[in-house]
């Protein structure tokens, strides 16, 4: 069985001032035209997205350069920390679980209950990581990429204030011996909550030399 786990992407923005998206009508056979068509304006950091490497290193891979094998993954890992609006996970708890093993974490925070019903909570009260744990994720010898149910691994005031130490950790080659991971941000991961994860599928629209992609992610879970 597979589940869905990308929102729809519509007219609006995701992050505090970040361009928003518009989705503009422009032949309709309501209007006596031959023809559906429209055309998208679209942020890449808008909505459920994947980050490359060349997001934040300016030598990092861009997201057409990376092979398709990058975004499957055989070992996933579903974890449910839940955080109150504001609060950072931490080292501490990502070490209360057995992740090593694992090829991709999914990290739900229940901050997605906060997406429709509270959207000014959603775009600015957001975890983030601890530069602490975004450097333990960076070491775990598995893991490709990390998956979460808020809008970006540094959080809003945190990120702002310490030059967006978790993604530099995350994605930059120097920061670790170890290859950077992907970044999915803005996931619906509620659907997990009582299934148990096989593999998971983040197939990224690729725009030919950008940082970042909307992505289909896709779950496969028993029953």
């Amino acid at each position: 069985m597979y589940l869905e786990l990308s929102y729809s992407i519509a007219s609006g923005a995701s992050y505090p001032d970040s361009p928003p998206d518009k989705i503009v009508p422009i032949e309709r056979t309501a209007s006596g035209d031959g023809a559906n068509t429209t055309l998208v304006h679209h942020f890449l950091h808008n909505g459920t997205h994947v980050d490359a490497p060349f997001h934040f290193d300016p030598r990092g891979a861009v997201i057409d350069a990376l092979p398709i094998e990058a975004f499957i993954f055989e070992s996933p890992l579903f974890l449910q920390v839940p955080k109150a609006p504001g609060e950072a996970v931490t080292r501490e708890d990502l070490t209360e679980h057995d992740i090593a093993g694992a090829d991709a974490v999914l990290l739900r925070t229940g901050f997605d209950a906060l997406r429709d019903r509270d959207r000014a909570a959603y775009r600015v009260l957001y975890p983030g990581f601890t530069v602490e744990a975004a450097r333990f994720l960076r070491e775990l010898p598995r893991l490709r990429a990390i998956a979460i149910d808020f809008l970006s691994v540094d959080g809003y005031v945190s990120g702002h204030r310490c030059g967006f130490a978790a993604h530099h950790a995350l994605l930059d080659a120097g920061a670790s011996g170890r290859p950077p991971l992907l970044l999915i941000e803005d996931v619906n991961l509620a659907p997990l909550a009582s299934r148990k994860l096989r593999r998971l599928f983040a197939l990224p629209i690729r725009f030919q030399g950008t940082e970042a992609a909307p992505v289909c992610v896709l779950a496969e879970v028993e029953g």
